[in-house]
């Protein structure tokens, strides 16, 4: 991979780091408290939800990380050696952590009593998200893990060969 399409890569991956800190810091928040504003038994639910979408974005944070790390290992040509397995399992954490905040968001939204404006149809957009998306991180998570085991075959297979040749 050339080390200017691996720059590129980094470099939006280092600016999506940066947009989900002004997100974490700026955004979210203020959008919290606008609704609160807009319909004020929010309020009693603001604090989970801000919470949830400020931990699930640091775990987007640091799976962007991870894959900057594997590019930068495709841009040296050392990813079929045993440091890109730290960058993999890294990303397999940072996957399953996401996939634990949606999961407890899903139980969150399941159990507790949660105001709605109107008919309800938003709480059961937020239920049906988390469970779609606690599935999707899973399924993330275990095609990340499969990866995994076929880089680590494949550099036990290169230090084979290396010994050989």
């Amino acid at each position: 991979m050339s080390r200017a399409v691996v720059f590129f890569l980094q470099a939006l991956l280092a600016f999506a780091v940066l947009g989900g800190l002004f997100a974490q810091v700026a955004v979210i928040p203020a959008t919290a408290a606008n609704e609160v504003g807009l319909f004020p038994p929010y309020e009693s639910v603001r604090v989970p939800f801000v919470v949830s979408a400020i931990v699930f974005v640091a775990c987007l944070q640091v799976l962007a990380v991870a894959l900057g790390g594997m590019l930068h290992r495709a841009g040296e040509g050392t990813v079929f050696e045993s440091g890109a397995l730290v960058w993999t399992n890294i990303a397999i954490g940072a996957i399953a952590a996401g996939a634990v905040v949606l999961a407890w968001l899903f139980v969150y939204v399941t159990f507790a009593e949660i105001p709605s404006p109107a008919d309800g149809m938003d709480v059961l957009g937020l239920w049906a998200g988390s469970a779609v998306g606690t599935i999707a991180a899973i399924g993330v998570a275990l095609l990340v893990v499969v990866g995994r085991q076929w880089l680590g075959r494949a550099i036990a297979q290169r230090a084979e060969l290396e010994q050989v040749v």
